[in-house]
């Protein structure tokens, strides 16, 4: 008998996915409804094809204070040309309730991170024996892999951009390192969406050469080796700070260890009624088909 298995959509991911995908989708009155009707359309696609017991669907509650503090400039991202950031939100927030009246598990807070709450939620639910997929196409998950054992259930990620899952096992072959060197190459690389510093000259190729050679920074750094130019000392330091922006278990051990998950509503079930008015109200007359409905109708 196979384990339970949960999936957990990031659903910024799902919802700027939703808005380029459905860009002009609007009402009869021209009011914007792309991310509100795409998100859910892309997540049912999903579902049927990954086949879980649950699902349950994070979003951000802003910036974390504590990485803040470390690094000021933290996810502070030029607006694009043509965004419309206020109805953006709004058609997000629309999201969210239709994915409530589907009757899934909203996984949410206010200064709380969609990355830190899927760990916290894949970590609490693997070591109950479920496997966990997160879906996504942030790269910053692939540290989360692990494989199955005894009592903990296998974590992969399924990459959206590419349609393929990345497990423990083919996670090098598919990224070109391991799910325990996710972290130090991330950290080598940075992060210019984040804008998380890298260290200087530090690409793909080099970045990948040196964890090959060594497994780890951590062991590059005792060896007391010499690696091109690196400067040992500062790298050193920039391992320091990067490793508290980027890890992501190191912030469940700090944090969120002894914290419960912050359901916007842990008893979630299908309400009939606040779909059939949210779908009335932006003309996404499609979700009401019973084949549609019955893809959620057993999910918690």
């Amino acid at each position: 008998m196979r384990n339970r298995k949960l999936v957990i959509f990031d659903g910024n991911h799902l919802a700027y996915r939703a808005l380029y995908k459905f860009s002009n989708l609007k009402t009869l009155d021209g009011v914007k409804t792309g991310v509100i009707y795409g998100m859910p359309y892309v997540a049912e696609s999903l579902i049927r094809r990954l086949d879980p017991n649950k699902v349950v669907v994070t979003f951000d509650g802003g910036r974390d204070q504590f990485r803040m503090g470390l690094l000021p400039s933290y996810k502070q991202r030029d607006q694009k040309l043509g965004f419309d950031k206020d109805d953006f939100y709004r058609q997000k927030d629309i999201g969210r309730d239709t994915f409530m009246a589907l009757g899934l598990s909203i996984v949410w807070q206010k200064y709380m991170e969609a990355d830190d709450l899927i760990a916290m939620v894949a970590r609490r639910y693997a070591i109950k024996g479920w496997d966990v997929i997160i879906v996504s196409g942030d790269k910053d998950f692939n540290q989360l892999a692990q494989a199955p054992d005894d009592t903990n259930g296998e974590i992969s990620i399924y990459n959206t951009t590419k349609g393929k899952i990345y497990g423990y096992s083919n996670m090098h072959k598919e990224v070109g390192y391991h799910a325990y060197q996710c972290v130090d190459y991330l950290s080598l690389m940075g992060d210019k969406s984040d804008h998380i510093p890298g260290y200087p000259g530090m690409g793909p190729k080099r970045t990948s050469q040196l964890l090959e050679k060594y497994g780890s920074v951590k062991e590059f750094l005792i060896s007391g080796d010499k690696f091109g130019k690196i400067d040992n000392e500062k790298l050193a330091e920039l391992m320091i700070l990067n490793k508290k922006m980027i890890d992501l278990k190191y912030f469940y051990r700090k944090f969120l260890m002894h914290k419960s998950i912050p359901y916007l509503d842990p008893n979630a079930k299908y309400d009939a009624i606040k779909l059939k008015g949210l779908c009335g109200q932006y003309e996404m007359n499609s979700f009401l088909k019973p084949q549609f409905i019955k893809t959620f109708k057993n999910l918690r």
